[in-house]
């Protein structure tokens, strides 16, 4: 038997533990490495929320009677057998006019987003900056940025060859310029609580 039907007989069984965990729970697989999570603390949500508000408002709505480009959503589930990982990032983004946007009757979405945010909490910190971050590199996910509602910044990291290399930091006080919203002109302050 190869390895590679024992991985895939491995992730099928892990996908087996997610499907199992009840309604809301947030279950995820990176790259092989399973994490069962809390619900976010106020601060995480309210900066899950902030950003997807900032990006829908100013990217998402479309200009005049044209459709929008960029289509975001929170907490969606992708899947990627070949990088064996099913994840939830806290908000995605796919744009039509480069890689299309997902079937909305279809999940887990296969379909990788072009963009992905993490609002990292102490819980998930490590697994969000270790196997989940690979994991979106292997998965073919352009951009990731983590948020951090302690520090109040904003980092970002471009995939490269399958890794996701960083980017520039973002502090409050600091516009936002970074691919692929370089121009969102969106302050860091207002993604966090005061």
């Amino acid at each position: 038997m190869s390895s590679q039907r024992d991985l895939r007989a491995h992730f099928k069984a892990m996908e087996a533990l997610v499907e199992a965990q009840p309604e809301g729970a947030n279950a995820e697989i990176a790259h092989g490495a399973y994490l069962m999570c809390p619900r976010p603390s106020p601060r995480h949500a309210a900066a899950q929320i902030r950003l997807g508000a900032v990006l829908h408002e100013r990217l998402g709505r479309g200009e005049g009677s044209s459709a929008p480009d960029w289509l975001f959503l929170a907490e969606p589930e992708i899947r990627s057998e070949t990088a064996f990982s099913r994840l939830i990032p806290d908000v995605a983004g796919w744009r039509r006019s480069t890689s299309g946007w997902p079937d909305p009757e279809v999940n887990p979405i296969p379909l990788p987003p072009e963009w992905a945010a993490e609002i990292l909490s102490p819980g998930t910190e490590e697994f969000d900056r270790g196997p989940k971050k690979d994991a979106y590199g292997l998965m073919g996910v352009g951009w990731l940025w983590l948020l951090d509602v302690e520090k109040r910044t904003v980092e970002t990291f471009a995939n490269v060859r399958g890794k996701m290399t960083p980017g520039p930091l973002f502090a409050a006080g600091h516009t936002i310029s970074a691919p692929p919203f370089l121009g969102l002109s969106s302050r860091v302050d207002e993604l966090f609580l005061p």
